[in-house]
């Protein structure tokens, strides 16, 4: 795992539009299963959009998917709540998305920003 043509330091800054960014995807489908999920949840303290930009490449099952949702919801790194929404939600399905977010303890501040950047959806589960 050591070996990767691709540092998390280098990904750290990346955006997803740079020429060497479809490298980086095509390195990350060649890995094990595994090691793309490993990789992305050691990616995402570093620059999160950019996991979620590799995710949508990252040819996962769905229960590889909900596990990564999962797993940074309880993380909790609220500031991340648009962008989870934005990209998890088309790669899980509207539904799945918000049933995942509703049963995961969220911190407050997680919850608060995941409502207002969906205008009331995660509170309109609970019911």
């Amino acid at each position: 795992m050591d070996n990767y043509p691709f540092t998390l330091e280098q990904l750290a800054s990346r955006t997803g539009t740079h020429p060497m960014d479809k490298q980086v995807r095509n390195w990350l489908v060649s890995l094990p299963r595994a090691e793309r999920v490993d990789f992305l949840k050691r990616l995402w303290p570093m620059n999160y959009k950019y996991t979620l930009v590799l995710v949508q490449a990252a040819q996962l099952s769905w229960q590889e998917n909900e596990h990564l949702l999962r797993h940074w919801l309880r993380l909790g790194q609220h500031n991340a709540a648009e962008n989870l929404i934005q990209r998890m939600e088309p790669t899980l399905g509207e539904k799945r998305f918000w049933q995942i977010a509703s049963e995961e303890k969220l911190s407050a501040a997680m919850r608060d920003f995941m409502n207002y950047h969906s205008h009331g959806r995660l509170d309109s589960h609970f019911g």
